[in-house]
């Protein structure tokens, strides 16, 4: 099956809501800026929302993943909002959407990469980690791991 990240458009964001059935999973998606039940006229602004920044993964016809890329500090991107269908979950599809993001950034010459995630969601940071993300202690808390990926030739995708 050939994939490809894309660009979003707004109305994909419809078909990403059902995949956040409930606050815990709305939290553990966009954190608390993300208001529930999600709408898509708050998701727009929830989510800071815009082509240039919102990605896709898609088998053709159908969207298997979304997530983020975000400005946040000079050389750095943050991965944002990762989200694969519930369909698909478990299959290698949050890796490949991380995977071609990442590549997104580094085709644009950022040198590094981080992201937030919540310490119960065990097989994130596992993912991340496998990626080559490390906790970046000065930021983290007791609820909320704050990761961060620096450009080096053995991390790079």
């Amino acid at each position: 099956m050939n994939l490809d990240l894309r660009q979003a458009v707004e109305s994909d964001l419809k078909t990403i809501i059902p995949w956040v059935p409930d606050e815990v999973e709305c939290r553990y998606w966009g954190g608390t800026l993300v208001r529930f039940p999600i709408r898509v006229e708050n998701l727009v602004q929830d989510i800071e929302y815009s082509e240039s920044n919102s990605y896709c993964l898609s088998d053709g016809s159908h969207i298997i993943g979304f997530g983020q890329l975000l400005i946040r500090k000079p050389g750095y991107l943050h991965l944002a909002r990762i989200i694969i269908s519930p369909a698909r979950r478990s299959s290698g599809y949050g890796r490949l959407l991380c995977e071609k993001l990442i590549q997104i950034g580094y085709e644009k010459g950022y040198r590094g990469f981080t992201l937030n995630v919540y310490r119960d969601n065990i097989e994130a940071i596992h993912l991340y980690k496998s990626l080559g993300f490390r906790e970046a202690i000065d930021k983290s808390d007791a609820e909320k791991c704050h990761m961060i990926m620096q450009l080096t030739n053995s991390n790079k995708i």
